[in-house]
């Protein structure tokens, strides 16, 4: 099971309160911390080589060059490997499919709430710790999976399910081989029913399975792991 660590940020935009304000959104987020701010395309590439941040938050405007660039640079073999969020106030349809074409993984359109921002983390975070897990996929619906998850719309979730309780249930079942709902109850704090609820609903969404695991005697007991 891999070690559980902190995503590291690297912050991309030219506008000092615009950074300052995602700086704040980004750390509110568990598991997530920024290693660096850059307001330069030029900075955003000298912060990549000396940070080597997992993700990068990257506005398209930029003073000294554009931010498209300064995503398919971030792709050279010098570089070391990061993804892309885009955050960007450009809505046309050419320059989303170039940050596509770019390699960025998702494309948010500012002003960007708080939420909306947390969502876009907290799924990444869940997709970071599927590729992580060096298993093997079985078959093309769990890749499809995968990246459904990546770019789920907030508006799916239902409300029963918080997101923070969500990642809570993610982390616990990362840190472990395997655990039923139970002992995922008392390991994040929550009732048997709680846990079982999202247990369920993130094998719906096939980023976790359970299976019976049997004793000598009595029912079956179920087991969950991260897929």
């Amino acid at each position: 099971m891999p070690e559980l660590r902190d995503i590291t940020v690297l912050i991309v935009d030219d506008d000092p309160v615009v950074t300052a304000a995602l700086h704040a959104q980004v750390n509110r987020v568990l598991g997530f911390r920024v290693v660096g701010i850059a307001h330069t395309g030029h900075a955003a590439l000298a912060a990549a080589g000396r940070f080597a941040p997992r993700l990068v938050l990257l506005d398209l405007h930029l003073p000294d060059m554009p931010g498209l660039e300064v995503a398919h640079r971030l792709r050279r073999p010098d570089q070391p490997p990061a993804d892309v969020i885009v955050i960007s106030g450009r809505k046309e349809s050419a320059t989303v499919r170039a940050a596509i074409q770019r390699g960025a993984l998702n494309y948010l359109v500012k002003p960007t709430r708080a939420g909306t921002l947390e969502q876009a983390l907290l799924r990444y975070a869940a997709t970071v710790r599927q590729l992580e897990s060096e298993a093997r996929f079985t078959d093309q619906q769990e890749i499809d999976n995968l990246f459904r998850s990546l770019h789920l719309d907030v508006g799916t979730r239902p409300k029963s399910i918080s997101a923070s309780t969500e990642q809570a249930v993610l982390d616990a079942l990362t840190a472990v081989e395997d655990a039923s709902a139970d002992e995922l109850a008392a390991r994040i704090g929550v009732s048997r029913a709680t846990a079982r609820r999202y247990l369920e609903h993130l094998a719906e969404r096939g980023l976790v399975e359970g299976r019976p695991k049997y004793g000598t005697t009595g029912r079956p007991q179920h087991r969950y792991r991260i897929r």
